[in-house]
């Protein structure tokens, strides 16, 4: 088993990992940069490809796949998939049929493409439905996690998934995207939900600024918002929370996400007597909405990464939307800390160490000295 990492090594976003043996070659995603510094040649990457398979539907994992041609085979998760599918139809509609075409898994049933075996094990992280993947060929055994973390809802679920069903391998592709900070232990999902529950008490119009597709931090303040007040989104929105009710809401009632409404100009009165919390993005009509509501009485919570506001990667039409507003910050990361990493590599024991999606590759040399670190 012939493992290379096209890109992803030494940057976040933009990852794409080749795994060949003698017969079968599959990439695992193909992202799109953040910003643009690793030029490959995508035509030879994909040449002999048997498939490929993306972890999660973030853009910089999935967002090169209208380059894949038709006759190679792309994966993804079952509910990603829908996802990925609604939020096409709203942005790049003209390349809706080559996401309707996308293959589909199911966590922990294998999928062999020629000599290779590739197992999904669903992880937590702040797209729905992502996955780690366990694979194996010609004797070895490779664990990719792609993006992870250990403190959202479903993050328990992480230790006793690698103990049972993984255990050691020869090869570890890790992500270590929080890395380039030194930031302690990352705020749990639960801790900001409360947080939210405490704020939302203070005012009675709250404006929540956070990713459509990040349906654990949804679900944390849908059940943050106080009762007897709305909880408002856009109709996309809705159809996004939807999937996520209809397919995972019979199962857990932390998704059972019923009471949603969509916000309409000819109720306004009535959200206005009621109070309630919205989700909104940096749209100029969101911040139309924003605008109608007494300086006063409003909460706005910002709950994304602090990046499109700040330093190398913030965004000229985020600050545009902010401008004049004053804005609480409440988020926790999508991705592990660097405890969680250690666990996980304690876990897997591995012979060797891929870091990717990190801007701080060096710090796996530097924490786990015996073990080879391929950066």
């Amino acid at each position: 088993m012939i493992i290379t990492i096209h890109r992803g090594t030494h940057q976040i976003g933009g990852c794409i990992t080749e795994i060949t043996t003698d017969t079968t070659k599959i990439l695992i995603d193909f992202g799109e940069e953040l910003m643009p510094q690793t030029p490959i040649d995508e035509g030879e990457i994909l040449r002999g490809c048997d498939a490929v398979f993306i972890t999660h539907y973030h853009s910089d994992h999935v967002g090169l796949h209208t380059h894949i041609p038709p006759h190679i085979p792309i994966y993804l998760g079952k509910v990603a998939k829908q996802i990925l599918v609604e939020l096409t139809a709203r942005t790049n509609k003209e390349n809706l049929y080559k996401v309707e075409r996308f293959r589909t898994y199911t966590p922990m049933q294998s999928i062999k493409v020629g000599d290779i075996e590739v197992r999904p094990l669903l992880v937590d992280h702040s797209a729905f439905d992502a996955y780690m993947f366990l694979i194996k060929a010609e004797g070895k055994t490779l664990l990719h996690t792609g993006d992870f973390r250990g403190h959202g809802f479903r993050g328990k679920g992480l230790m006793p998934t690698l103990q049972k069903y993984v255990g050691k391998v020869d090869a570890l592709i890790i992500e270590g995207t929080t890395l380039y900070r030194d930031g302690g232990e990352a705020k749990t999902e639960r801790a900001l939900q409360l947080q939210a529950a405490t704020l939302m008490k203070e005012k009675k119009y709250v404006f929540v600024l956070c990713s459509s597709t990040n349906i654990d931090r949804i679900a944390s303040l849908y059940h943050a918002n106080p009762f007897g007040r709305y909880f408002l989104c856009d109709a996309y929105q809705k159809a996004v929370l939807k999937i996520v009710r209809e397919n995972v809401g019979p199962r857990s009632s932390l998704y059972d996400l019923q009471k949603i409404v969509t916000y309409g100009p000819n109720i306004e009165d009535r959200f206005f007597k009621r109070g309630f919390c919205m989700l909104v993005r940096n749209r100029d009509d969101h911040r139309r909405i924003i605008d109608k509501y007494p300086e006063d009485e409003r909460l706005i919570l910002y709950s994304i990464w602090k990046g499109y506001v700040e330093g190398k990667h913030k965004s000229e039409r985020m600050i545009r939307f902010l401008d004049g507003l004053h804005y609480t910050y409440l988020h926790t990361s999508g991705y592990a800390d660097a405890e969680t990493i250690c666990e996980v590599v304690s876990a897997v024991s591995p012979d060797v160490i891929y870091p990717i999606h990190t801007e701080n590759a060096a710090w796996f040399k530097g924490r786990f000295g015996r073990v080879e670190v391929k950066t």
